[in-house]
Order: structure tokens, then sequence, then C-alpha cells
């Protein structure tokens, strides 16, 4: 059976926000993201960043509307991750620490390196390292 579609990757991963402006700091200051020229912004109300060949998204949510979290309970996204040298996965996680990143959890496995933190509205992200490849 042929499939119905042919997912080339992932084009953009978006969340609602509480503050739009707190979270442009965070994307951009602490990890690096860069307002992208590829796709319009529309300033108080989203921004889309590039991250590498993909985008993030970031959308002014309701701040009175329901919280639904990249969490680890419950149903609906859980995280997403952002893809790091492996040569440069301990300074990374320095940073993090430095600039007052709440941490989640961290593990070194054979094949992958693994570092869970929380972004300004409590939404859990990663970064990811894969040292077999990266050699």
């Amino acid at each position: 059976m042929k499939p119905c579609i042919q997912a080339l990757g992932i084009d953009h991963v978006a969340l609602s926000v509480i503050d739009l402006e707190r979270s442009l700091r965070f994307y951009t200051e602490v990890l690096g993201l860069k307002i992208s020229e590829r796709e319009h912004q529309k300033p108080g109300i989203e921004y889309f960043l590039d991250c590498g060949a993909s985008l993030v998204g970031l959308i002014q949510g309701n701040k009175e509307g329901n919280h639904h979290f990249l969490q680890d309970e419950g149903l609906g996204g859980n995280h997403f991750s952002f893809r790091v040298p492996t040569q440069e996965f301990d300074a990374c996680v320095e940073a993090l620490k430095k600039q007052g990143v709440t941490i989640t959890y961290q593990k070194k496995r054979d094949r992958s390196w693994s570092l869970y933190f929380l972004d300004p509205d409590g939404n859990k992200l990663e970064i990811t390292s894969w040292p077999l490849e990266d050699k």
C-alpha cells in the first residue's frame, strides 16, 4: 500500500505561550535560535525561529485559557528535542544551568545523551547528542 503522505521531515513545531516576548527572549538568548527570515512574523501574535532546516513557532496564547503543556502526563505533546554536537553537550548543560533553567533529567547512554529542561511556560524540551554518529 502506498502512503498517502511522504513526509520529508519536521517542518515546524509551534507552542502557545503565556508571554510571547518572554518566550522569544528564552528561545533566542538561551537556546540561540534566530527569528526566521523565511517566514512572516507577526510581533505580538507569533514568531517563527530558525532551528536548522526546521522552525519553532511561538504563538501568543490566551492567558486565561486551558493549560496543556508538553509534559510527562496526560495526552498530547510530550516534548521536543534540539540536536547538539556531542562535543558541545556538556557546555550546553552548564550554560543552561547558569541561566537558571529548570533541569528535569539528564542521562548519557552509549548511543544517545539527553538533557530534559523546561521553558518559561513549563514546556518540556530536550537537547540530544549522538556520540557514535558525531565521531
